[in-house]
């Protein structure tokens, strides 16, 4: 069963930090099968308040996704997203 890892931006502190963090984060989904599905695209707020941003990605079951997020290569870059970053990152099963 596929899984979602659903990053919400509320607030960008640094854009060039950002964008130095996504060319290291990015490779690092290959190994665990990781896709980008929804990457910073037009967002209507339908509930609550409004994201400054948003990143989906799939993996293909809850396993992988945690593999690559407490894994050792996304590990090393993870700091750089949440020093430049304000928001939350949240795990989420797909349907059978």
């Amino acid at each position: 069963m596929s899984a979602y890892v659903i990053f919400i931006r509320d607030n960008m502190l640094d854009r060039a930090g950002y964008d130095e963090y996504l060319a290291v984060a990015a490779p690092t989904l290959a190994k665990h099968h990781g896709e980008i599905i929804v990457f910073n695209g037009e967002i209507e707020a339908l509930e609550g308040a409004a994201a400054d941003g948003s990143v989906v990605i799939k993996f293909p079951d809850m396993q992988a996704a945690r593999n690559w997020y407490y894994g050792a290569e996304y590990a090393a870059v993870k700091s750089q997203r949440i020093a430049v970053t304000q928001g939350r990152a949240v795990l989420v099963a797909g349907i059978a």
